[in-house]
């Protein structure tokens, strides 16, 4: 059957990584993401330009799936956005980090069934499960986005496994100083920019997991023990 992995926000930095290890490994990846490469990273990785904060671009990548394959082996909603807070950004962060996600998983829900076993994939956010008074809205949404695994996890249940990935710090802000590096590499038991490996490892874990649903994996280094009250 030709069934793809579609990848959400894989045009850089960790989503491009995954996309890359998954077409490595033989997959057919579908990449949708705002922006396309001027050059594919891989002959088996497809780029489908979408925003997929506004609706008819959804639309169009579910038309442009369905007309396409057979079926899906996997959604994997890697695309984010972290930013401040305020009610403009709140509203952007809903749509890419709950609609979007909400509105696949429904749409694309017969296509995954097709396949013997497929998976969603939430990519949500170590802070979707402790808040963060930084960047309330962002965690919020992250936390609407790690709810969601639990009713798509019994909705699609026993042939669609759904499951959440919660990283914490996995590569660093590009144009940050040594201070902001030192700083925030401490907030972790594990003090090291550990890249994109954490989570391709996990996703490869999900994929091939049997026995997995409804499940919460963290990756964040020990972050939630370091400044933990005695």
């Amino acid at each position: 059957m030709n069934s793809p992995i579609l990848v959400t926000g894989a045009s850089q930095r960790v989503g491009l990584a995954l996309a890359l290890e998954l077409a490595e490994a033989g997959h057919t990846v579908v990449s949708a993401s705002r922006s396309l490469s001027a050059h594919p990273a891989h002959p088996n990785i497809l780029q489908f330009q979408a925003d997929l904060c506004i609706k008819a671009d959804r639309d169009a990548l579910i038309e442009y799936l369905q007309q396409r394959y057979d079926g899906l082996r996997a959604i994997i909603h890697n695309a984010s956005l972290w930013l401040d807070d305020g009610l403009d950004n709140l509203e952007t962060m809903f749509r890419l980090h709950v609609e979007a996600p909400y509105h696949l998983n429904l749409a694309l829900g017969e296509m995954l069934g097709r396949v013997e076993k497929a998976d969603i994939i939430h990519v949500c956010d170590e802070t979707s499960s402790r808040g963060s008074k930084g960047h309330i809205g962002y965690a919020a949404t992250k936390a609407a986005l790690q709810n969601m695994v639990l009713s798509f996890a019994e909705k699609y249940a026993p042939t669609v496994h759904v499951n959440g990935i919660l990283p914490g710090l996995l590569i660093l802000k590009q144009d940050g100083d040594e201070a902001y590096r030192q700083q925030t590499l401490k907030k972790a038991l594990l003090e090291f920019e550990p890249g994109a490996g954490p989570l391709i490892e996990t996703v490869k874990y999900l994929l091939a997991s049997q026995y997995s649903t409804g499940s919460q994996v963290v990756i964040n280094g020990g972050r939630h023990l370091k400044n933990r009250m005695i």
